[in-house]
């Protein structure tokens, strides 16, 4: 049995398009709610590139999430997130991040772009690790995960008072990203 490996500083990486795999990735995210809990809840990746340049360093992310698949386990909160008072997915089924603010750090990168949400740009700033694939995987591949918070409010979201719907969201990302010579 083979594990990948967590790389502790930036190193170099193909230059090239790095393609996520939507079917191996995760967004969750987490708020308060009622101040008493914490609901979680997951939207579906649709699709992801990161840019890496000649030098091997990561120079821009963008990357699609279905917000008309918000999932936090509960029909009718779902709906809710759905309809017009919160995303509004009918006429904005889209969430948006790109970032080409990528700067090395003690462990991997810090990342700090621009979440669309309903239209509103907000920033959003990403810790994120990296883990590569054992050498026997026949696919060259990178597995990032990066965490990050953002203000609801900022991005447009505000429906709720905080006393219902806590203001920060906690965000944990997951990401499969396929080398260039793999794609």
């Amino acid at each position: 049995m083979t594990h990948a490996t967590t790389i502790g500083t930036p190193s170099y990486v193909r230059p090239g398009e790095w393609i996520a795999d939507p079917a191996a990735c995760s967004l969750t995210f987490a708020v308060r709610s009622f101040g008493l809990r914490t609901v979680t809840g997951q939207i579906p990746l649709t699709s992801a590139v990161v840019h890496v340049d000649a030098d091997g360093h990561p120079a821009s992310i963008r990357a699609e999430l279905d917000a008309r698949g918000i999932d936090t386990g509960n029909k009718r909160r779902d709906q809710d997130l759905r309809g017009r008072r919160f995303l509004a997915t009918g006429r904005w089924p889209v969430i948006t991040f790109e970032a080409g603010d990528i700067q090395p750090n003690e462990t991997a990168w810090t990342v700090v772009g621009t979440l669309t949400v309903k239209g509103t740009h907000c920033p959003v700033r990403l810790e994120v690790t990296r883990s590569v694939a054992p050498a026997d995987d026949q696919a060259p591949r990178a597995d990032l995960h990066a965490t990050g918070s953002l203000d609801r409010r900022s991005a447009g979201v505000t429906a709720a008072p905080a006393l219902l719907v806590g203001r920060m969201i906690s965000l944990s990302q997951a990401f499969r990203l396929r080398s260039p010579a793999a794609i």
